[in-house]
């Protein structure tokens, strides 16, 4: 009896060290994953609240819906702050009421005015010595900059926000303590006998396999053990959930792949690439006349039916711009007969908008109207950004040309027009339209459209 308690004392402070030093870590990567996880989504959140005030600027500004916008993002526990200023500077709503009116004369605040993309700005506080991080989106209307939105996290309040977190990784490690002691007293045996169940497990873990759970979470060491084990394959999950996010936010996997792999120069390039800009028609006035909830789940129903048909023929969406679908043809990688996929891309979307609308109408709401506009030339292809946040784009004169001319429909009542370019190129393929020379604003001399109109495809 001597003998086994001796032995009991010694495994017990084996394990409990071993535990607290496998839980210790696993806490300290899940924490800082968990961190980087809340950041990465309020990256993503702060678009979407951009895009959300952006509505209560059209068609006329309605300062107490961006009130509301601002404090349903500042009653998040991790934000610090929340605020939308002018293109001057001045404060027109924030989440500390008393600071509207107020001029952000900050160096954050300059500097995100003084940028057109997302940007995330870390800072130390001088008052408190406390880490923020200071992610604005600018609001345009067109070519004009409305303003600017804001959100502030602190280390402060990301803390709290996850402090949930910490206290139940707090408990586990008490208890994985508690019951290394307790239970190698009580019964030695036990801790040899799942040990094979676990390196079992952890093969198929680093096989790839994270759809596994081990059984018999108990209250003993081991159990512990196997539930910190399956705690530990949840984070994997959830990273590896991130990682699908991010090739959702792509949309070639291939190419998603190849960036997560290394395996894609993302530095900027000259490649001949085709370029679709699709937009829909008067989506203001369509978006004012619905609830929000009834825009959003439009925009997605139509955006898969059309994303879908451009990733079938090889090209890859560019981003999307409100109600606009801007998709490159030809990069990152080649593609042969670019152009011909580009032109079938457009038929094959105004075909499935009839459909579209047929649904639609049958639930008793109105069709929607498309111009779309395809155009062909070289352009500078990679990462464009900052060391905070990039995006994988194109720019250049086919881009340029593509969202000008595409705006050229309405004016004509057409729903598809190409450039020369594209013309030239598929003239025997297709019978176009002539539009004639027009002039197009940032070019100098008129350039010629051309339709393909439905009854000839």
């Amino acid at each position: 009896m001597k003998r086994f308690n001796k032995l009991s004392i010694k495994l017990c402070i084996f394990s409990s060290i071993l535990i607290l030093a496998i839980i210790g870590v696993m806490a300290h990567f899940i924490m800082k994953d968990a961190k980087a996880s809340l950041i990465t989504e309020f990256n993503l959140r702060s678009d979407s609240f951009a895009r959300a005030a952006r509505e209560a600027f059209v068609p006329n500004l309605d300062i107490f819906n961006l009130h509301l916008r601002v404090n349903e993002i500042s009653a998040e526990k991790a934000v610090k702050y929340a605020l939308i200023a002018d293109k001057t500077g001045k404060i027109i709503s924030h989440s500390e009421a008393e600071k509207i009116g107020e001029t952000d004369n900050t160096s954050e605040g300059k500097a995100a005015r003084n940028c057109d993309k997302f940007l995330v700005q870390k800072f130390i506080s001088g008052k408190n010595g406390h880490e923020y991080y200071y992610m604005s989106v600018p609001i345009f209307l067109g070519a004009d900059r409305l303003a600017t939105v804001v959100i502030a996290l602190s280390s402060a309040t990301i803390n709290e926000a996850l402090k949930d977190t910490r206290n139940k990784i707090l408990i586990i490690s008490l208890i994985a303590l508690l019951f290394a002691i307790l239970g190698t007293i009580i019964i030695v045996n036990w801790f040899t006998r799942p040990l094979p169940i676990l390196v079992k497990a952890a093969r198929k873990v680093g096989d790839g396999n994270l759809d596994l759970k081990i059984e018999g979470e108990g209250t003993d060491e081991i159990g512990l053990l196997a539930k910190a084990f399956n705690n530990m394959v949840k984070g994997l999950r959830e990273r590896d959930y991130i990682r699908g996010m991010f090739k959702r936010y792509m949309s070639s996997k291939e190419v998603a792949d190849a960036v997560l792999k290394g395996g894609l120069s993302l530095v900027g390039e000259r490649k001949d690439i085709v370029v679709l800009f699709a937009d829909i028609r008067d989506f203001s006035t369509i978006s004012v006349n619905c609830e929000p909830e009834e825009t959003v789940k439009l925009l997605n129903d139509y955006f898969s039916i059309m994303t879908k048909i451009i990733i079938k023929r090889g090209g890859n969406i560019d981003k999307y711009i409100g109600d606009g679908l801007l998709a490159i043809f030809g990069a990152p990688f080649p593609l042969k007969d670019a152009k011909l996929q580009a032109l079938s891309s457009a038929i094959e979307m105004r075909n499935a908008l009839k459909g579209f609308n047929r649904d639609r109408e049958l639930k008793g709401s109105n069709p929607i109207r498309v111009g779309i506009c395809v155009t062909s030339g070289i352009a500078i292809v990679g990462n464009i950004g900052s060391e905070e946040h990039t995006e994988y784009t194109a720019i250049g004169e086919p881009v340029n040309l593509a969202a000008r001319l595409e705006g050229i429909n309405k004016r004509f009542g057409t729903d598809l027009i190409v450039s020369k370019s594209i013309s030239d190129k598929m003239k025997e393929n297709f019978s176009f339209k002539e539009l004639g020379a027009h002039q197009i604003r940032g070019w100098k001399e008129p350039l010629e459209i051309f339709e393909l109109p439905e009854s000839v495809e």
